[in-house]
């Protein structure tokens, strides 16, 4: 049985995640909040970037056991903080995100893992009836700002010398096989963040960065 057991701990993926630092984009709500409450539990500290710095810093306090009429400061040192709230709109400008990017390298001194969780879905309506703007704001948020975050956490772990792992999730919309009528900006643009993803991992073995991409269906949280 105590073989069975170690076989187990072995086996099992979380275990190996202990002591990692992770940026999660998109993190207030949906699977990005599950994203960052399942990682905090295998060990892992959390960069919970989102819009609504309000949500953030409710999860922060969530996973660093902060009760909401307590501060940081006087509950938790920094060296035991667990989880940090980034302010980030991945439809911003460059520098904007570059800053914010900045921010979230300076919470714990490095990033292990970053996690392109940030996207938007749009409207669902005839490709005729598509609009420019909805158009560009889908492709800002789901394709322009995954790349820009990528972008500028990469230049960071080159820079520091490591290594390290990007993940994009992308949608089954993105893929030859999944068809989404009516959602012509959101497929085409995880059918971009997949090629995306594909041409910069070509790049990874000369800087030691892993890019993989996530499909998910329809998810209930």
């Amino acid at each position: 049985m105590e073989n069975h057991a170690e076989v187990g701990r072995q086996l099992e993926p979380w275990g190996e995640l202990a002591g990692k630092v992770v940026l999660i984009t998109g993190a207030s709500s949906g699977i990005g909040r599950e994203f960052c409450l399942d990682l905090s539990k295998a060990g892992c500290r959390i960069i919970a970037a989102a819009r609504r710095i309000d949500r953030l810093k409710s999860l922060c306090d969530e996973i660093n056991g902060i009760s909401s009429n307590s501060s940081i400061e006087s509950t938790i040192s920094s060296q035991e903080l667990r989880a940090v709230a980034i302010e980030l709109d991945v439809s911003a400008n460059g520098a904007a995100i570059e800053a914010a990017v900045q921010k979230a390298w300076n919470a714990f001194g490095r990033i292990d893992v970053l996690v392109n969780n940030a996207g938007i879905r749009g409207s669902v309506h005839s490709p005729l009836d598509l609009s420019e703007e909805e158009w560009e704001k889908t492709y800002k948020t789901n394709l322009r700002g995954a790349w820009l975050v990528t972008k500028f956490v990469c230049k960071h772990m080159h820079a520091a010398n490591q290594g390290g792992s990007v993940i994009n999730i992308s949608s089954i919309s993105g893929l030859n096989r999944g068809q989404l009528p009516g959602g012509l900006a959101y497929a085409s643009s995880k059918e971009a963040l997949n090629s995306i993803t594909k041409v910069v991992s070509c790049f990874s073995y000369t800087i030691w960065f892993v890019h993989t991409f996530k499909c998910s269906g329809n998810i209930r949280i």
